[in-house]
C-alpha cells in the first residue's frame, strides 16, 4: 500500500510539477516517514521513491524560494515533532535549549499513562524516522535557527528506557555533532547534559541486561561519547576537562564492567575494543591507570580458556600495542606483568590442538607485541629485563625468541 501511494505521488510529480513547489505538511511528512528502509513498515523500494521524491521536493521549492528548505524543515519541527514530544518536560534544559542553571522537579501527572505521554513511542512512530530524515538535512547554519526544537525531542530520545531508542538517539547526536560549532555547544552547555546521559549508559550490562541488547548499547555510546568530546573540548585549552571526562569512562566503563560482566567474553571483547580507543584518545595521559588496565589485560591473556574465543585474546593484544604505543616512556615499569600474560597466552595457543584463523591471529599478535615491547626498552630509562634469557630459559617460548623474522 506504501509502495502504491509513492508511485501515485511519482506520477503527480511529473503530472503536476507546481504541486511541489509549496507541497502540504502531511505530504512531506508521508514521505520522509518511508525514508529509513530500517523501519518495519518500509520496504527498499518504498525508502528508495521516498528519498528521491523529497530530494526533488526540495529543489523545487528552493527554485521558488531560496529558504524554502530551511522554512520548510521548521516547519515540520515545529507542527509534526514538537506536539509528539509535548508532554515530556526536562529539567536539565531551558526552553531556548541551554543547559539549566536551577534544576527544577518537572510537573507529573500520574493519572496519565505513558501511551499519552509518549505518542511518539507508541502511536506516532513515524515521527522517529521524520525527525532522522530532518536531522540528516540541517547543516551549521540551520541546526543554529532550529536548535530549540532540536535539542528537547533528542534528550527525550537519548532519556527513553528502552535501548533501541537510546541507540537512536545515538545516532541523532551523533548527526547532530557533526554539524554542530564548538562555540555553540559550549556557549549553550549541553555538553555536560549530554555526558550526563550518555554516561549511565556504560553500565547496561548482564546480567540486568541482555547481553546481545547491551553489545549493541556499549558499541554505539562509546564511539558517540567520544565524537562529543573531541566537538566539546577541540583545543588543547581544555584537554584537562577532556582528559577528566575520558578518566570517567576507563572507571565507570571500562574497569566497572570487568568487574561486574567480565565473565561474559562477548561483552570483554567489546571493552577491550573500547579500551584501545579510549588509550588512543587519552594519549601519554592513559599512563594514570596502566597500574588497572595491564594486570587486567594479562589476566585476560593468560585464561585457560582463551582460545575458546580467540576474538578476545586479539582485541587484548591490540589494547597492548596501543598501550606500548602511547605510554612507552613508562611501559618499562610494567614489562614483567605484559611479558607474563604474552608467555602464557603463547603457550595456552600452542597447546590448544584445535587450528584455526583466529587462532593464527593472535599469534602474530603476540609477536608483535612481543617485538613492539622489545623495541620500545631501547628508549626507556629503567634497566629493561633480559627478554631474551627470559624466553630461552623456557622451551615452550622458543618460537618467541625470532619475533623480527616471524613477524615479517
Amino acid at each position: 500500500m506504501a509502495v502504491a501511494g509513492l508511485r501515485l505521488l511519482s506520477h503527480l510529480q511529473h503530472l503536476v510539477p507546481r504541486l511541489y513547489e509549496n507541497p502540504s505538511l502531511d505530504i512531506v511528512t508521508f514521505l520522509a516517514s518511508f525514508t529509513d528502509p530500517r523501519d518495519p513498515w518500509t520496504r527498499p523500494e518504498a525508502s528508495e521513491t521516498a528519498n528521491a521524491l523529497l530530494v526533488d521536493l526540495l529543489r523545487h521549492g528552493q527554485k521558488a524560494t531560496p529558504k524554502f528548505p530551511s522554512v520548510l524543515l521548521a516547519s515540520l519541527l515545529q507542527d509534526r515533532v514538537k506536539p509528539s514530544f509535548a508532554r515530556i518536560q526536562t529539567s536539565t534544559i531551558t526552553e531556548q535549549g541551554r543547559k539549566a542553571k536551577f534544576r527544577l522537579p518537572s510537573a507529573v501527572d500520574f493519572n496519565d499513562s505513558e501511551v499519552e505521554l509518549k505518542p511518539w513511542k507508541f502511536r506516532d512512530v513515524y515521527i522517529l524516522t521524520v525527525f532522522r530524515w530532518i536531522m540528516g538535512k540541517l547543516d551549521e547554519t540551520t541546526i543554529q535557527e532550529h536548535w530549540p526544537l532540536v535539542i528537547p525531542p533528542l534528550l527525550a530520545i537519548l532519556d527513553d528506557e528502552t535501548i533501541d531508542n537510546k541507540i537512536k538517539g545515538c545516532e541523532l547526536l551523533v548527526a547532530l555533532l557533526n554539524i554542530t560549532p564548538s562555540t555553540l555547544l559550549q556557549k549553550t552547555g549541553l555538553g555536560e547534559v549530554f555526558q550526563d546521559t550518555l554516561m549511565p549508559c556504560l553500565s547496561y550490562l548482564p546480567s540486568l541486561t541482555l547481553e546481545e541488547h547491551s553489545i549493541r548499547l556499549l558499541d554505539t555510546v562509546y564511539p558517540t561519547l567520544l565524537l562529543l568530546l573531541r566537538v566539546e573540548y577541540p583545543g588543547s585549552g581544555s584537554a584537562a576537562k577532556k582528559t577528566a571526562v575520558l578518566d570517567r569512562m576507563v572507571r565507570i566503563g571500562i574497569l566497572n564492567g570487568f568487574a561486574h560482566a567480565g565473565e561474559y567474553v562477548k561483552i570483554a571483547t567489546v571493552l577491550m575494543k573500547r579500551l584501545s580507543d579510549l588509550v588512543n584518545e587519552m594519549g601519554i595521559m592513559s599512563v594514570k591507570h596502566l597500574k588497572d588496565i595491564v594486570p587486567l589485560i594479562s589476566g585476560v591473556l593468560s585464561a585457560p580458556f582463551g582460545p575458546a574465543h580467540p576474538p578476545l585474546l586479539l582485541a587484548a593484544t591490540v589494547v597492548l600495542q596501543v598501550i606500548i604505543l602511547n605510554d612507552w616512556p613508562r611501559v618499562a615499569c610494567y614489562q614483567a606483568e605484559i611479558l607474563k600474560g604474552l608467555a602464557l597466552c603463547w603457550c595456552i595457543m600452542n597447546e590448544d590442538t584445535c587450528e584455526s584463523y583466529e587462532v593464527d591471529n593472535v599469534k602474530v599478535a603476540v609477536l608483535q607485541d612481543i617485538n613492539l615491547l622489545r623495541e620500545s626498552m631501547r628508549t626507556n630509562f629503567i634497566e629493561p629485563l633480559d627478554m631474551d634469557q627470559f624466553l630461552h630459559d623456557d622451551y615452550q617460548l622458543k618460537g618467541l625468541l625470532d619475533t623480527g623474522n616471524q613477524c615479517a
